[in-house]
């Protein structure tokens, strides 16, 4: 894995063995225009009472208000659809108030602004924050060790790093494709490829959005035709389902016009393969993303069960579009995390994953191969333990050789060397 580059400043913290003495070394690690925020005075007014509890909501509130000002400077189209957003457009630094903090770090992961490491690291403080902080009732008492190691973290990933550069900006690629017919699209891809990968969804996503729209220019639906399939190539499944899964629901929202345009689209990209039989792939969706949300918000053992059953209730005939998003929401819930799993949820959690077709298998392995918040879960000692529930409940299902590989991996190992592949695995994918 490539070396994370840290600027010079975060030196600084080399520095730093006590947090009260050393406070304001601490600060010069920090980007220079985040440095006089109130609340990082009051962080350290907070440790020197004894309220580290205090302390780590203060710096988090910080951390977080800065990745809403480099998602911001990135580019907060891109952000949307980076985390699939279907509440109020997200425009202003107010409207991202409204993203939940594990939203606002996964999107940010998803369009390179942090990188992987900072993704695993401030999941982690988001975890330690809801349980441990004063923003929640905290499950007990957190020492100073804990609290330097939170402060650095967020210090580290988030605050000592510069604004980004803006990405390709979705506007101006959009309003470039009104200005004339285009022979080829061949420049356009070429500035696209030097983009993150990690924009291309959102640039798809957008690009769709537009040619549904009943007063869509036509030199824009001209061009968009020309680059759409290129695009549609290079993006992942999810992002195809995710279009998919749109198209279903628009003959409600928008009307038959906008389901028409939209298939139209999946036409021109060579995606009819990914519509559903029937339309009720966005109801599974939309109740597997409550169950994810549900799963990384607060009081999650309370709420899961709720949600898992209402999940479970829409049967087991899942369709392919919403396959993905379903199969990860019921693995996340069964594992858990490492305070342990919603124990009232598992009932409904065990019957859906003893119903999943080979579909679904296929896809519960490619989760353990290439999810970053599966895996991420995984690399606690307690959630892979749990993982030999789930393997006892697909023993009996067919499996493609590598997927038996894995099986038999990890049902034939102790936990430890369990937890030991999915550690190594997370920072593999990152190569």
């Amino acid at each position: 894995m490539k070396e994370l580059a840290f600027p010079e400043r975060f030196g600084h913290m080399e520095k730093v063995d006590n947090l009260v003495t050393g406070w304001d070394t601490v600060k010069l690690a920090i980007r220079p225009e985040c440095r006089d925020d109130r609340s990082i005075d009051k962080a350290k007014t907070a440790i020197e009472a004894g309220l580290n509890d205090a302390a780590i909501n203060y710096i988090w509130n910080v951390a977080m208000f800065d990745l809403h000002k480099k998602i911001i400077v990135y580019g907060v189209d891109y952000f949307s659809s980076a985390i699939n957003w279907e509440g109020k457009p997200l425009k202003t630094m107010e409207d991202l108030r409204e993203v939940k903090d594990h939203q606002l770090i996964s999107g940010a992961f998803a369009l390179g602004i942090i990188p992987t490491e900072a993704h695993f690291f401030l999941q982690q403080c988001r975890e330690i924050r809801n349980n441990f902080s004063t923003a929640h009732s905290p499950l007990g008492d957190i020492d100073r060790l804990e609290t330097f190691n939170f402060i650095k973290n967020c210090i580290k990933y988030v605050l000592t790093f510069d604004l980004p550069a803006p990405g390709l900006q979705i506007k101006d690629l959009v309003e470039s494709l009104t200005l004339e017919r285009l022979e080829s699209v061949d420049e356009l891809q070429a500035i696209i490829e030097s983009q993150s990968t990690k924009v291309h969804g959102p640039i798809l996503h957008n690009l769709f959005s537009n040619f549904i729209k009943q007063d869509c220019d036509p030199k824009l639906k001209h061009n968009i035709r020309l680059l759409a399939p290129y695009l549609w190539d290079i993006v992942s499944e999810e992002v195809k389902s995710n279009i998919a899964a749109k198209f279903a629901s628009l003959r409600d929202i928008k009307g038959k016009d906008a389901a028409n345009e939209a298939l139209e689209f999946l036409k021109t990209v060579n995606g009819v393969e990914y519509i559903p039989e029937s339309f009720k792939e966005i109801i599974f969706k939309k109740h597997a993303q409550f169950l994810i949300d549900a799963h990384n918000g607060r009081d999650n053992f309370y709420n899961e069960p709720g949600y898992a059953r209402d999940l479970a209730s829409l049967g087991k005939n899942v369709p392919l579009s919403a396959i993905y998003t379903y199969v990860k929401a019921i693995l996340l819930s069964y594992i858990g995390n490492g305070y342990g799993n919603a124990r009232a949820a598992q009932e409904y959690n065990t019957q859906m994953i003893s119903d999943l077709s080979q579909t679904g298998v296929r896809t519960l392995f490619s989760l353990l191969s290439s999810d970053f918040d599966v895996i991420r879960e995984l690399t606690n000692s307690l959630c892979a333990q749990r993982l030999y529930g789930v393997m006892d409940l697909i023993k009996d299902k067919t499996m493609l050789p590598k997927q038996k590989d894995l099986f038999d991996f990890i049902t034939t190992n102790k936990p430890a060397k369990v937890q030991g592949l999915f550690n190594n695995l997370y920072w593999k994918l990152v190569k």
